[in-house]
C-alpha cells in the first residue's frame, strides 16, 4: 500500500526537466516581449528624431525665405533713396502685399520646449512677427503712397518724383505718416536683417548640439547684406 501511495504522489509532481522547460519558455517570452519593447521604442524614438530634423530644417530653410524677402527689397527699393532728402517720398510703392510664401510652425518646433531650449523657440516666434511688422510697414506705405499720396499729386499736377511744394499739397497728415513709415521700414528692414542671420545660427546651432552627428541646413548668406 505505501509502494502504491508513493508512485500516486510521484505521479502528480512534476519533474525538474518540466518545470525547467516552463522557466525556459517564460524567459524566452519575456525576453522576446522585452525586445520587441525595446524595437517599438527604438522606432518610435528614430520615428520622432527624423520629425526633429525635417521640422528643424524647414524652419532653417524658412528663416532663408525671410531674409532673401527683405534683402532682395533692400537693395531693389531701399538702397537706390539711402540717405536722400526725399527718400520717403520717392521709395517705391509696392501694387502687391509682400508677404512670405512660407512660415514657421509653431506645432512642430515645440519640441525645442520639450529639450530645454525654450530661448531658441522663442527667438523664431519672434523673428518671424518682426519679419510681419516690416512686411506690414511696407504694404501700409505703399497702400499711404496709392491711395493718397499719388492722387493728391495727379490733383494738383505735379509728376512723380518731382520735389517743391509737394508738403504743401499733400498736407501734414500724410507727410508725417509718410516719413514716419519710411524711417521705421529702413529701421526694420536693417535690423531683421541681421537678427534673422544670427536666429538662423542660434536654431542650427541648437540643432547640433541635440544632433551632433545629422546635417542640417546651413545658409551662406550674401556679404552684401547689411552687417551687424
Amino acid at each position: 500500500m505505501l509502494a502504491s501511495l508513493a508512485k500516486a504522489k510521484s505521479c502528480c509532481m512534476p519533474e525538474w526537466k518540466d518545470i525547467l522547460a516552463s522557466l525556459v519558455t517564460l524567459i524566452a517570452t519575456f525576453a522576446g516581449a522585452w525586445g520587441a519593447f525595446r524595437f517599438e521604442n527604438r522606432r518610435r524614438k528614430t520615428e520622432e528624431d527624423e520629425k526633429r530634423i525635417g521640422a528643424a530644417n524647414r524652419a532653417l530653410y524658412v528663416i532663408y525665405h525671410y531674409w532673401n524677402l527683405l534683402e532682395q527689397f533692400r537693395k531693389e527699393v531701399l538702397e537706390p533713396h539711402r540717405g536722400r532728402q526725399d527718400a520717403w517720398l520717392n521709395v517705391a510703392a509696392h501694387p502687391a502685399a509682400l508677404m512670405p510664401t512660407d512660415r514657421f510652425q509653431p506645432n512642430d518646433l515645440q519640441f525645442l520646449l520639450q529639450v530645454e531650449h525654450a530661448d531658441t523657440y522663442v527667438t523664431l516666434m519672434l523673428e518671424e512677427e518682426r519679419v510681419l511688422l516690416a512686411l506690414n510697414l511696407i504694404t501700409a506705405r505703399s497702400n499711404l503712397v496709392l491711395n493718397e499720396v499719388f492722387p493728391r499729386m495727379a490733383g494738383a499736377g505735379i509728376k512723380v518724383g518731382a520735389s517743391g511744394q509737394i508738403e504743401d499739397v499733400l498736407g501734414a497728415d500724410v507727410t508725417h505718416q509718410l516719413k514716419e513709415i519710411t524711417t521705421a521700414i529702413f529701421k526694420n528692414v536693417e535690423e531683421d536683417l541681421v537678427s534673422l542671420r544670427a536666429a538662423h545660427d542660434k536654431m542650427h546651432s541648437t540643432m547640433k548640439t541635440l544632433y551632433p552627428d545629422r546635417k542640417f541646413v546651413q545658409i551662406l548668406f550674401e556679404e552684401s547684406s547689411v552687417a551687424a
